[in-house]
């Protein structure tokens, strides 16, 4: 029964957000020095008052006998107690109050005249020895400057007033009392007791414990506040971060510090894996589309090869036999042109279709590009193209076949080229970077869309007016041979980037025989 309890508040507990569990927790912790206060306040200040009940009656008792003596003494001395003298009010309250001291060791009497604006003080409140006149006029003066608060508030309210004075560390209680003879006051009788130091030195210690106590609530409350804005405000950015994640798989979460930090680095991670195995996927679909496409276009290309190569022929033949037929040059010119620019689309198709076997050798990337714009250099500048090469220099050499890169670059410098009609500026860089290397193609061009990028290297896809569609995927192709990569970044109407990755380190006796169509299946 009590485990199935226990079980029924920690499931009501862990339901309970991080921030509501901490904020419980938190709370329970500090109901333990609440609970101090409340007893310190409630039980410790129900024994003080207590103590000061005890000492109330006690003096009250004391104040109102020798009070009740005082006036009978008066009234036997004088018949006209409206004519009391000063002297004989001070006389008569020496030898009623005189027996009273030796019994009550440890309290002081004193008598207050107003008209006099003296007072007699006998008894002592400490260990008290014999005092000179002169001592015991400094005394009186001392304890008539403490005590004339109270003795003109009773004076003025004839109420008997109980109170405590002193300082901090030397507390005395004091039962002030009018003396009333025919309903006037002609005197103020009071006594007082000094606190034992235990006594006020323990309330003194009280109050710096429940001060204590107090702080260190407001203290924990506090923390408990800053601590509980800190890890909402980590939460929130996580769920922010996973809200932005989940529309977008790249966009990883902030770094953070603390245990929150290492959940949202253990995400990040998890998400890298998930992007890369994403990429992978991507890339075995488009290796599998391509694979597929070569063979239909190997076929297309064989069944297309065999009529333009007759075609040609025929043309050929019309020429020389109908040489003197008016416009019959003419005529076979234009076929024979839209034979070879035939044949040069079946070449591509062919090409992309079954790839020769890679030639390997060691090179340098930079004196490749070099080469290449060498010879492509009239072209861009006839287009008013300006080239910037940021070539990093001691790049390592790689194995690659040289006519299948050159044909890489050559497509890419040809689509850039084209993609500023009215001229511009091409930035080819390359680095090196754990142990992979990269050549970006910039161009100031009008960019590729959001859309676009996702179709430009599926084959027969173009946008040219006279393109086949085949650049970018043979550029795609031969990379892959070399087992690199190729990927564009691009804005519409800020230029597109180009970035080919190639590893430094591969094996180059692999490359051909992985796109090759005619070992599909094996």
């Amino acid at each position: 029964m009590i485990n199935l309890k226990f079980q029924q508040y920690f499931s009501f507990f862990h339901e309970k957000s991080l921030t509501n569990q901490i904020i419980i927790i938190t709370a329970a912790i500090m109901l333990i020095p609440l609970a101090a206060l409340i007893y310190d306040i409630s039980f410790a200040s129900r024994t003080d008052k207590v103590v000061f009940l005890d000492k109330e009656k006690r003096l009250e008792s004391l104040v109102n006998s020798a009070k009740e003596e005082y006036i009978k003494n008066l009234v036997n001395t004088e018949s006209d107690t409206q004519a009391l003298a000063q002297t004989v009010l001070h006389k008569t309250f020496v030898n009623v109050i005189q027996p009273y001291v030796p019994a009550n060791t440890g309290i002081r009497f004193g008598l207050y005249v107003p008209d006099s604006n003296k007072i007699t003080v006998l008894g002592f409140l400490h260990n008290y020895r014999n005092l000179s006149p002169e001592e015991e006029t400094i005394r009186e003066k001392d304890i008539f400057k403490k005590t004339k608060s109270g003795l003109v508030a009773t004076q003025m309210s004839k109420e008997p007033l109980f109170r405590i004075t002193g300082t901090w560390d030397d507390q005395v209680v004091e039962y002030i009392c009018p003396v009333i003879v025919q309903n006037k006051l002609i005197a103020v009788m009071w006594a007082g007791e000094r606190l034992n130091p235990i006594f006020y030195q323990n309330s003194y210690f009280r109050k710096l414990v429940r001060y204590f106590i107090i702080f260190v609530l407001a203290l924990g409350i506090a923390g408990t506040l800053f601590i509980v804005r800190n890890i909402t405000t980590g939460v929130n950015r996580l769920k922010r971060g996973l809200q932005d994640m989940e529309k977008d798989i790249h966009l990883l979460l902030p770094e953070m510090s603390g245990e929150l930090g290492q959940v949202a680095a253990a995400i990040n991670k998890m998400a890298v894996a998930l992007s890369e195995k994403e990429r992978l996927e991507n890339q075995l679909r488009q290796s599998e589309h391509l694979i597929a496409l070569g063979r239909l276009a190997t076929g297309v290309a064989h069944e297309l090869r065999n009529p333009a190569g007759i075609i040609k022929t025929l043309a050929e033949l019309m020429h020389n036999e109908y040489s003197l037929v008016t416009g019959i040059e003419e005529f076979t010119r234009s076929i024979e042109e839209q034979v070879d620019r035939q044949n040069t689309v079946i070449q591509e198709l062919l090409d992309f279709g079954r790839p020769s076997k890679c030639a390997f050798k060691k090179c340098s990337v930079n004196d490749l590009l070099t080469g290449v714009l060498s010879f492509s250099s009239a072209m861009l500048r006839k287009q008013n193209i300006t080239v910037h090469l940021a070539f990093q220099e001691s790049i390592p050499l790689i194995w690659v076949d040289t006519e299948k890169l050159k044909q890489v670059f050559v497509n890419l410098i040809v689509n850039a080229a084209e993609a500023m009609p009215d001229g511009g500026m091409m930035e080819i860089t390359t680095t090196c970077k754990d142990k992979f290397l990269s050549i970006q193609f910039k161009d100031s061009g009008e960019g590729i869309s959001p859309e676009l990028k996702t179709l430009i290297f599926d084959p027969f896809y173009t946008t040219k007016a006279t393109g086949t569609g085949l650049g970018l995927p043979i550029c795609y192709q031969n990379l892959n041979m070399h087992g690199g990569t190729i990927k564009v970044d691009s804005i519409r109407g800020q230029g597109a980037i180009f970035t080919i990755i190639l590893p430094v380190e591969q094996n180059h006796f692999k490359g051909g025989g992985q796109v090759d169509t005619s070992y599909i299946g094996n």
